[in-house]
This record gives C-alpha cells, structure tokens and sequence, in this order.
C-alpha cells in the first residue's frame, strides 16, 4: 500500500491544474474516476493524466516499488480498498507530517480479496426474457458523483460466499420509465391528441400521471370518481383499467389513490464473471466517455468567454450483452398482455436507452422471443377512441381545447 500511496501523493504534489474550489474534494474526484480502472496500474495511468501531473518529478525511488506492488498479490486489495475509500485516500494524501503519514499508513486495515470465482446468485427466470445487446456503449447514472462526471449505476449484492461487491447493472424501473413515455405518446397519438410536450393535451396531474407515474396530491374530481377517505369505488377503478390499459398495465398514483401495476420489471445485468454469466470481469466493461459541451452562439465576439464545460460519464462498452425480463401478475387481462407487446415493439424499434443519446449513446439491440402480439390492444385503441376520449375529459384529464375533446 505505501509504494502505490507514495505514487498518488507524489501526482498530487506535481499536479498542473488550477481549480475554482477546495482542491481536496477535487482530488478525491479524481480518484474515483480513477479506480474505477480494472487495475491498479491502469487507475494510476488514468490518475497521472487527469491531474496533468509532472511525471518527470516522481522519480525511481518511487516508481520502482510501486511497480511490483501494482503487480504484485496484493494489487486487487489495494485497488478495492482504495475505491471504498477516496476521500481517506485523498486525506492521507494530503499529510504534510511524515509521522503522521506513516502512522495513517499503519492503520489501513487492508484484506485480501477473494478469487474472481466468486459469483452471485443466479438471475431468476421471468415470464418475458429480454436480452439487450449495446451498439454504442451505455450511460445509466448512478445517485453517486464525481465532480462533473457521472459514475454508472451499480447494485450492492452479496456472492454465494458472503463477498460483498458492487456490480454494473441497468436498472429495471429505467425500462419501465422509457416503456411508459412510448405508450403515453402512442395513446395520445391514437387518440389524435397532440404528443407535443410543449403544448401538451393532457392537464398537468394526467401529464405526470401517464409520463412519471404520477404523485399522490388532492384533486376533488378524481377523489370524488376513484373514492376518497379510504372508501374504494371498484366500479371505478375498473372502469379505468378499462379505459386507459398502459396505466392499469405500468401503474400509476391518481389523486389520493395508487393504481398497482400488472408488471415488474427486472434489472438488466450486463454480462460477466461476477453476475456468473460470462467470462470477462466487471470492471473491464466499463470505460469513461468524455463529452464536451459548449456555447456556438453566434454573437460571441472571439475574446470572449465561452459558456462551456467538459462532462465525463461512465458507460458500458459497446459489445456488452445485458440479460433480464419482466414478469406478468396472474390478474393481467389479454389486452393489458397486449399493451405490453406494444410497449417492447415500441422500445425495439426505438433502440434506445439511458442517457447522452443525442451524442451517439444508448443505441441498443432489444431481443426477446415471448413479446406478446400487440394486436388486441391496437384494435381497440381504435375502436374505443369515441369512448375514451369522454372518460378523459369527464376526468378533467385533457386540456380545455375543444379541438382535442370534440
């Protein structure tokens, strides 16, 4: 751990870069970019680079013992302990006390990590299984940061053995997301309402309703048809379902009500040794992306300052192959079961998820051979469309156009 800790301290000293804000914070950034690099040497490598760091001031007093340790035995403990840990690393950095530094040394309680064969428990089975191959690599972020860059989302599991990792995966309730604002948009569109979001048709409580799945807030109207005060009104409700199946089928809170779901969504696990479905490991299928974003507007006089910002995401490689599914509740009717066929046809055809995507991100092949027939919910989207049209305006769903109601 020293030799590799002399290293980083070494880069810190010898950094290049000037910055706007507590210069610890953004060193502890930049070691979470860092060593999220598949191994040691490779994350010192990136650490080197994104400090612009004077390399040729290390020296071989240093450079040589961090050799061996970065290939050593004990290199996979050091990088695990030093992604747990950042901001500890970027303190013990940071010491100026040589004393204090190597007592901060002595107390790093470092493990060994286990063998790579350590995997987790199988993926369960779903009804529907889906298989999603990445074309252009994959942005889906994490609640956790990095200064300007966005780590990938990762799950907390617990192997057969009782190892402790966090694994890449794409989240099930994101599909549920990018699904719903297909089947809004294709609803609307069956309807002949318009899908502009800048004028929409739908009043706002419907507008986050049918797009977010809505929030639990008053609203007499619907209260008043759904039921209020924990009286249900089961003719109600399943005048609904009848009238709107995508909201029957994903869910949705409605005044003071929640409209359960007919289907879960799984998260998709990319591939690899640790979810126990592949051969490469985790970590190597993950990279960085670096985009750029910047002011073109045209008035800008040369000298001027340009609003711009670097942005950096980490993203699953194109290559990687994500397995999960959805399972469907036993009170799904046939056209909820068709709605949900639509909603995959239209999440094919899209070919897209996560984030970044107008810059050439999250092109993706969706692959299933138990995708229901949208068939059944098409027909009647178009021989109900009369109908659903006055449930929706006697909701107060729509906006007071009478273009749109009439």
């Amino acid at each position: 751990m020293k030799a590799t800790l002399d290293i980083i301290r070494r880069l810190r000293d010898t950094t290049g870069l000037k910055v706007n804000r507590s210069f610890g914070g953004f060193f502890a950034d930049r070691l979470v970019q860092a060593m999220s690099r598949a191994t040691l040497l490779d994350a010192v490598e990136h650490l080197a680079q994104s400090l612009d760091a004077g390399i040729e001031y290390i020296g071989g007093a240093k450079i040589a013992p961090f050799m061996a340790e970065a290939t050593g035995p004990t290199a996979p403990a050091i990088l695990h302990w030093m992604r747990e840990h950042p901001s500890v690393v970027a303190m013990i950095a940071s010491l100026r006390d040589e004393g204090d530094y190597a007592d901060a040394l002595a107390a790093i309680p470092l493990q060994a990590v286990e063998p790579d064969d350590s995997v987790v428990t199988a993926h369960p089975v779903f009804d529907i299984q889906l298989r999603v191959d990445v074309l252009t690599g994959l942005a889906h972020g994490a609640d956790r940061k990095a200064g300007n860059a966005t780590l990938f989302r990762r799950r907390s599991v617990i192997t057969a053995t009782g190892k402790h990792m966090a694994l890449p995966i794409y989240a099930g309730n994101a599909v549920r997301g990018q699904m719903r604002d297909l089947l809004t948009d294709h609803f609307l569109a069956a309807l002949g309402l318009t899908t502009d979001r800048s004028k929409p048709a739908l009043a706002l409580w419907a507008f986050h309703a049918f797009y977010a799945g809505g929030v639990l807030e008053a609203n007499s109207k619907l209260d008043k048809e759904l039921g209020n005060a924990g009286a249900v009104k089961a003719d109600a409700i399943r005048d609904l379902r009848n009238n709107i199946p995508m909201l029957s089928l994903l869910g949705s809170a409605m005044g003071n009500r929640i409209i359960s779901g007919r289907v879960q969504f799984g998260d998709l696990r990319p591939r690899c040794r640790e979810w126990g479905t592949g051969d490469v490991r985790a970590d190597e299928l993950i990279e960085w992306v670096f985009l750029t974003r910047r002011d073109d507007h045209e008035g800008h006089q040369e000298d001027d300052d340009h609003a711009g910002m670097i942005a950096t995401s980490e993203v699953l490689k194109a290559g990687t192959v994500m397995d999960g599914g959805i399972d469907v509740g036993g009170h799904a009717t046939s056209l909820e079961r068709a709605c949900l066929g639509r909603g995959l046809h239209l999440l094919a055809d899209r070919g897209l998820l996560g984030a970044d995507n107008r810059r050439g991100i999250g092109k993706v092949r969706i692959v299933s051979d138990a995708i229901p027939d949208p068939a059944e919910y098409d027909s009647y989207l178009s021989a109900h469309k009369t109908d659903i049209l006055a449930y929706l305006h006697r909701l107060g769903a729509l906006c007071e156009q009478p273009a749109l109601v009439g």
